[in-house]
Formats: structure tokens, sequence, C-alpha cells
């Protein structure tokens, strides 16, 4: 997924109108900042600008940077009151002297965004959200990203910073569709910037709300290398049932649990999937798995265990459409095995209505039976998803 980005002359329209409203509080900040150092003598509240006592004019203030060139203090406070044609020239050098200092940043940001030179206003608004924590530049940066122009920000995704996690932070005010953000967060998980756990909060949130294209590229971001179809079928790996991986649905303490769902280590097997009943009412489904597929026809198959298991008509996998809460494909019954292994196999086709992922879940093959609770115990491993064409 990639962005055009046009030189700053040329930037849509539509950019002007996404920052303009974060552009203004930045001026106007701005404007404040001249006020408030204007007034600061006052209270006595800038010893470290040198300024007082009086009110500084450009005329003094040039006279101070003629007897001591590197005074920087008089070089931002003539940045901030000049207005004559030399000004670009007095916040040149007070960003020389001075680079961290939050008014010459904002002065520098201020300049380029009047003449709408985005690419140049980025470093002082990262800046300033690095190491001022200023609201107003961590709004316009967000309002950047949602703009599809988050391709100006790469530079700066490097670790130790902290401007995206409070940029992003700003995103959910602006209603940006992630898409925008996701070519952003991934460059930064590669870099260390985030997170998976940070990764993983957008995850539930973009699951929650549906939104399981942008989710899945999310979670193939947090992976190197292609995603199998049905994620983790072996049960090597611990589940991530934030993202598209094996989702325990049980929340019920232990004690008081119609099932315990757990990934446990099996002679001969490895790890598998184990679920321990209770005999207490049990949760439909017991455990699932998101599958991002599209139509055509599948293959799904594993291997199980049943031992003791006393439930009248057992278990059964089922594929379940999200989009229109149909089945796509059940499994027969599996029922009790006497503790042996048994292949088990499903034939199913995914209709074009499906939606965007099918659930892949286990539940009472009766849906009375949920209610009955069980007892006994199941293991299973080896689930393998195959697609055998449209």
């Amino acid at each position: 997924m990639s962005f055009v980005i046009q030189a700053p002359s040329r930037i849509p329209a539509r950019l002007g109108v996404a920052v303009a409203a974060g552009c203004a509080a930045l001026l106007l900040a701005w404007w404040c900042v001249g006020q408030n150092l204007a007034r600061g003598c006052a209270v006595d509240d800038t010893p470290y600008l040198d300024l007082c006592p009086g009110t500084p004019t450009s005329e003094t203030l040039r006279e101070r940077i003629a007897r001591n060139p590197g005074d920087s203090a008089a070089y931002v406070q003539l940045a901030l009151i000049d207005r004559s044609p030399a000004r670009p020239r007095y916040v040149g050098a007070a960003a020389q002297l001075a680079p961290n200092d939050g008014n010459v940043l904002l002065l520098q940001a201020g300049a380029a965004i009047e003449r709408q030179d985005w690419a140049r206003a980025v470093e002082p608004l990262v800046r300033l959200t690095d190491y001022r924590e200023n609201t107003n530049a961590s709004q316009i940066l967000a309002r950047l990203i949602a703009a599809g122009q988050g391709e100006l920000l790469y530079p700066y995704v490097t670790p130790g910073g902290h401007w995206l996690p409070r940029a992003l932070g700003e995103l959910s005010a602006l209603k940006a569709p992630f898409s925008a953000v996701l070519p952003l967060l991934a460059r930064a998980l590669k870099a260390g910037v985030l997170g998976p756990d940070d990764a993983r909060v957008y995850l539930r949130q973009l699951k929650s709300a549906g939104d399981w294209l942008d989710a899945y590229s999310l979670w193939v971001s947090l992976h190197e290398g292609p995603m199998p179809t049905l994620y983790n079928g072996s049960f090597e790996e611990p589940f991530d049932p934030d993202g598209f991986d094996w989702e325990p649905t049980i929340t019920s303490p232990a004690s008081r649990a119609g099932a315990i769902v757990e990934r446990r280590g099996s002679d001969k097997h490895g790890a598998v999937l184990d679920i321990r009943f209770t005999g207490r009412a049990l949760p439909v489904p017991l455990v699932r798995q998101y599958l991002f597929i599209g139509e055509g026809r599948y293959r799904l198959r594993g291997e199980y265990m049943a031992h003791q298991l006393r439930m009248e008509q057992g278990l059964a996998w089922n594929v379940q459409c999200t989009g229109t809460a149909a089945s796509a494909g059940r499994t027969a019954a599996l029922g009790d095995t006497g503790g042996s292994w048994e292949p088990f196999a499903l034939d199913f086709s995914v209709p074009a209505g499906c939606g965007a992922v099918a659930s892949l879940q286990l539940e009472t093959f009766a849906p009375f039976e949920a209610a009955l609770g069980a007892r006994g115990r199941v293991a299973f491993d080896a689930i393998s998803l195959e697609k055998l064409g449209r």
C-alpha cells in the first residue's frame, strides 16, 4: 500500500482542509508566544531569556546581537517580534543556536505552514511533539496522517521518539480511515518504535468495529513472511486472541466455567488444544478463529481425541459467515473416541455474501446441549485449511 506524495505547492485541496483547523490552532499558539513573552517581564516569568527590564525592541535586540553574536535568547525574541524581510534570517540563526527551543520550533513550523510547505513543517512539528509535548503540533501531525500524507513522517520513525504514539492518540477524534494509518504503523513496528502490544490495541479496536480488512492487514504486518489461511493449526505457538489466532471464548473463572480451554502438551502430539468439561453450561462457541477467506471451496482437516466425553451428540466445527450469520459448512458430530486420536474432515463452500471473514468455531453439535453442559475431555491437533478452487 502506498501514497502519492505531491510537491508542497501542489498538495491537494483536501489536505489543506484537513489540516486547516490544526494549523489555525498552531498559528494562534505561535502568536500567543510573542504576547506572553512580551508580558513576561511584568511577572518576572522569563528569567532565562534575559528580556528585562523593559520590553526590547528590534533595534535593541540587534544591538545585543552585534555585541554578542551567540546570544540565542536575543535571536529568539527578534525572530518573534520582527516583521521585516530579514525575519527568516533571524529564525534561521535562532534555530542554529537553540534548535530545540519551543519558540523557535513554533516559528519554523508556522512559517512552513503559512507557505503550505508540509514537508518542511513536519520536522519542527515532530520535535514540538517529542520534546515539548505540544498538543497543537501532535494534532496537525494526526491530520497529515489522516489525509494520507504519512510518508512525510517516515524519516522520523526512529527508536527513542515519542511523537508517534501522541499523534496516533489524536486520530480517534478525526475518525480517520485506518488505511491511512496502517503504512506508518507497519513501519513503526518494523523499526521497533511500537511494539506488538501497541499494535494489538488497534487490532482489538478494528475487530470490534468489524473493520476486518484493516485488522487483517495489521495482523500480517506483525508477522514476517506469508500467513497461512488458518493460523497456528498445530497449536505450537501461544494463542494471540487479539489477532487472527485461536480465541477461547470462556471468560468465567475456572471454578465456575463450563469448560477449561488451554493449549497443553501431549505425548507424541506436542502442543494441542485441550478442553476439559466441568458439567456447567457452555458458551457458544467454545473457541474460534476468524479466517480471512474469500469465495470458493475449501477442505478442513484435523485430528481429535475424546476421552470419557459425556455428551449426547458430541461437538462440531462450524464455519460461520460473518456477513449473513449463515453456516458455510459443519463437520459431522465428533463424539467419544475412547482416548484414541482420529481424523476429521470437512469440505465446504464459502458463498459470495459470506462476509470479509468467516469464523471457524467449535460448538456443541446439538445447540441444546450447550445449556446442559458436559463432562470429559477433548483435544485437537494438526488442523489445516486447503483451498480447492472456486
